[in-house]
Order: structure tokens, then C-alpha cells, then sequence
């Protein structure tokens, strides 16, 4: 998977390293088989089977058990996403998690759940140099389906890693389209001050936007984006930073969240 940037532009390649958690499917519907159990379904080849558990999406999220009661309602059929640096101490690479539940008789289908997510990898330097581009890309690509049964083991675990093209922003150019969204929308100034009151106080807050701020995931992700791919390279808690999408829970540190099925005015939650 390689895409490329327009031509012209300064550009830097970011590999994206894989890996699947759920069970495997078949058939046009991708109905899990009833003998099926829970596993990692691929792994990219750079990955260990060490970083199996690293990357397992109830620890990406903070949880003990990732339940279908945290999906928002408005996210259930595609899932909630995460962004964020990896948990483990002195981690060197961001995540992007799509974690959803899915019948096992297929998409439309109503049998029972099971859980399927998909994660990316990337190195934490690219996460800080690109969000706005990291993001789209996620936001658009990042998907939780099912591998196939009758895909080989052997292809599944030493699948190459993705790598795309992407665009480097000029700072002027973020900084004029953030000057036009705090013109023009509601978001902006909120987005900045909540990023700018948790690097003074270091407290750990959570800022919140629902359907009547953005019509879609991708609008918030993209909002996101512009805010983060401003904060200057001093910025202290960058690897504190997680970017959230249809999951009813808080993480720790500054929290930058949609729900979709949420129709109030953003506000601001900090933890006691």
C-alpha cells in the first residue's frame, strides 16, 4: 500500500506497521465460521508476537474489557478510533486503533458480537510532524475487518508494511487556516485554549464534541488535525495527547473527543 502526494510538494514517507485482532471470516458476508476463536489474524513483519498484548486494543484504551456498551451508538457499525502514543514507557511509536463489534453472521446480520479491530503503528516522530495527514489518512483508511480464512498463515504474518507519501504543511499555511477556522467556526478557540490550559496546568481533562459540531468523524478529525499540527515543537505533553472518535471513555491525560450521537455544545470534563 503506497500512496502518493501531490507533485510539487515537500513530502516524507511514513511507514505504517499492522497488526488484526478478532477471528477470521469467509464467504461473501465474511460470517465467521461457528468453530472460530479470538486471535491475532495479522501481524506485519516488522512487528513482534510480543507486541500482541502491547497492542491490544482494551490496553490502547485504558480498559480491562473493551464491552459493546462503550461504542457510541453512532459509531457502532464502523467502530470508535483512537489516536494516541503508545502506552508502554519511552515509547517510540504512535498507535491508530478501529475497534468495533461485529455479528458474526456478517455486517448486516444479527448474530452474536464479536470484537474486531484493526491497529496501526507508526513511529511517535512522524505522529508529532504529521497529525493532520496521520489523521485523515486513519480516518478514512483505517478499517476493522476480518481477515480471511483461506488466506495463508504465512502471508498474514509477514505482511510488508503500508507506506504512504505524505505532504509536509508549511507552518504559515496552518497557522492561515487556523486564523480562518477561529474566524468562521466554533471549534477552533475552544480546541486551542483546552490545549493551551493543559500545558499550564497538567492536569488530565477531556474536551468533548458531538453532532452538533461536526457532522462526521472525519470533520472532527480533520479539526483536530489543523489544532495539533500547530502546537510548536516545545510543546510539553504532546505524548499525552489522545485523539478519540465513538468511544464512551475518558483517557487519561488531554482527551480530544467525538460522539457522534452527542448533540450538546462541546464542553470540557477534568478529572479530579
Amino acid at each position: 500500500m503506497h500512496r502518493a502526494a501531490p507533485q510539487g510538494d515537500q513530502t516524507a514517507e511514513v511507514s505504517l506497521e499492522r497488526l488484526h485482532y478478532g477471528k477470521l471470516a469467509s464467504g461473501a458476508t465474511l460470517s465467521v465460521p461457528a468453530a472460530e476463536g479470538y486471535g491475532v489474524t495479522l501481524r506485519s513483519q516488522n512487528l513482534r508476537s510480543s507486541d500482541d498484548r502491547l497492542l491490544s486494543p482494551p490496553r490502547l484504551m485504558a480498559l480491562r474489557r473493551f464491552e459493546p456498551d462503550l461504542v457510541d451508538p453512532g459509531a457502532r457499525r464502523r467502530g470508535c478510533f483512537l489516536a494516541r502514543v503508545s502506552p508502554e514507557p519511552d515509547s517510540r511509536r504512535a498507535i491508530f486503533l478501529r475497534a468495533r463489534f461485529r455479528p458474526e453472521d456478517g455486517d448486516d446480520g444479527h448474530g452474536r458480537l464479536y470484537q474486531q479491530s484493526a491497529v496501526w503503528s507508526v513511529a511517535a516522530a512522524d505522529w508529532r510532524r504529521h497529525p493532520a495527514a496521520l489523521l485523515a489518512m486513519a480516518g478514512s483508511e483505517l478499517e476493522a475487518l476480518p481477515d480471511l480464512a483461506s488466506e495463508a498463515e504465512c502471508v498474514r504474518f509477514s505482511a510488508a508494511p503500508a507506506r504512504y507519501v505524505v505532504r509536509v504543511l508549511d507552518p504559515q499555511d496552518v497557522w492561515g487556516a487556523l486564523e480562518d477556522a477561529l474566524d468562521k467556526t466554533h471549534w477552533a478557540a475552544p480546541t486551542l485554549e483546552f490545549l493551551a490550559r493543559g500545558a499550564e496546568t497538567g492536569d488530565d481533562a477531556t474536551l468533548t464534541y458531538g453532532a452538533d459540531d461536526f457532522a462526521s468523524e472525519a470533520a472532527f478529525l480533520r479539526a483536530v488535525g489543523l489544532a495539533l499540527q500547530f502546537l510548536p515543537a516545545s510543546y510539553p505533553r504532546w505524548r499525552e495527547i489522545s485523539v478519540v472518535s465513538g468511544l464512551r471513555h475518558e483517557s487519561q491525560g488531554l482527551c480530544l473527543r467525538y460522539l457522534p450521537s452527542l448533540r450538546a455544545a462541546a464542553r470540557t470534563s477534568v478529572a479530579a
